[in-house]
């Protein structure tokens, strides 16, 4: 009895803890475009931008990523498109970067990295650096 008292505790936290996490490929629904810009250094940046569509393409093939595998594997670039998404758990912020890269905020407050391999279709460029695996 302890036992199974103590098995369906654990798949409780576990799915609590999932709650407010999209299932890979799971479409947010109501990308909006916020603003888009720059950081310092970024002069040559004033082609880039995004659709809603092409903001809600990225997010749906983007992956969880760490900062050493980010900083190794994609270009972070100056230019940004900011904006926010819905989901069954509520409201996602996120930013998305020129060079594949992105930060995408939890409806719980929480940061993520994300890298996108194969979004080049949307950002107008190759991602990720030359010579990646």
């Amino acid at each position: 009895m302890q036992r199974t008292l103590s098995s369906l505790a654990a798949c409780s936290l576990i799915l609590a803890g999932c709650a407010s996490a999209p299932l890979p490929g799971a479409a947010l629904d109501e990308v909006r475009i916020e603003t888009r810009g720059a950081d310092a250094g970024g002069e040559a940046c004033a082609d880039f931008s995004l659709t809603s569509a092409q903001a809600r393409y990225f997010l749906s093939r983007s992956v969880v990523v760490t900062a050493a595998q980010q900083r190794e594997g994609w270009d972070v670039l100056p230019c940004y498109v900011r904006g926010t998404a819905r989901s069954a758990s509520g409201l996602w912020r996120w930013e998305i970067r020129a060079g594949g890269t992105a930060t995408l905020e939890t409806p719980a407050g929480d940061s993520e990295l994300r890298a996108c391999t194969g979004c080049e279709i949307v950002l107008g460029r190759p991602s990720g650096k030359p010579g990646r695996p």
